[in-house]
């Protein structure tokens, strides 16, 4: 123990034999470590995303929804008739004119 702490690990012929292959491990370690740290970036910002995601999905069914509400012709007839206009509500059906022969 006295050897690692004093550096003289350093000098034995084991360790200057294999000191690349340590740098190697150690540096995948390192690659390993940077690789998970990017996952989970990764998957945070997926998250995130996703939820996002979901909101806008809500907000765009409830504008849908009253879009759908406000359009019907029973909440068309009542806006104008609190509105005070005079425009009456059509009672003949409508009539398609085709153009075929």
């Amino acid at each position: 123990m006295q050897q690692i702490a004093n550096g003289d690990i350093l000098t034995h012929s084991w360790f200057r034999r294999q000191y690349k292959l340590i740098l190697l491990i150690a540096g995948l370690i390192f690659i390993y470590i940077f690789m998970d740290f990017q996952a989970q970036r990764q998957q945070h910002h997926l998250t995130t995303l996703q939820e996002e995601l979901q909101e806008t999905q809500f907000e765009h069914l409830t504008i849908e929804a009253e879009l759908t509400k406000k359009t019907r012709q029973s909440a068309i007839k009542e806006e104008l008739q609190a509105r005070g206009s005079e425009l009456q509500e059509n009672v003949r059906p409508v009539m398609y004119i085709s153009n075929e022969k």
